[in-house]
């Protein structure tokens, strides 16, 4: 992915974020069969990060907001965002 890459979200995707004392929760489905996908927590994070203008340093920016170093993350966030694009939910 170049820095000009973006991901958005697919025509035929509809998602909706809940914010509540339990956290973050983001919803997400193909429409109108689904199935919906519940991400919480760091998945949630993800979600919401890989969705701003810059893709860039997404794994810095979702290292930093759930408060961990970014070398305890790994790969995992790469992975995570390639899977959703895998799956329909997100595209470049």
């Amino acid at each position: 992915m170049t820095a000009r890459d973006t991901h958005r979200v697919p025509t035929g995707v509809g998602w909706t974020v809940d914010r509540d004392d339990g956290g973050t929760r983001v919803y997400v489905a193909r429409l109108p069969h689904g199935p919906i996908h519940v991400l919480d927590g760091t998945a949630a994070l993800i979600w919401l990060e890989a969705l701003r203008q810059d893709p860039s340093n997404l794994s810095t920016r979702v290292a930093t907001a759930a408060g961990v170093p970014e070398e305890a993350l790994g790969d995992d966030v790469t992975r995570f965002v390639a899977d959703l694009v895998a799956r329909g939910l997100l595209t470049t």
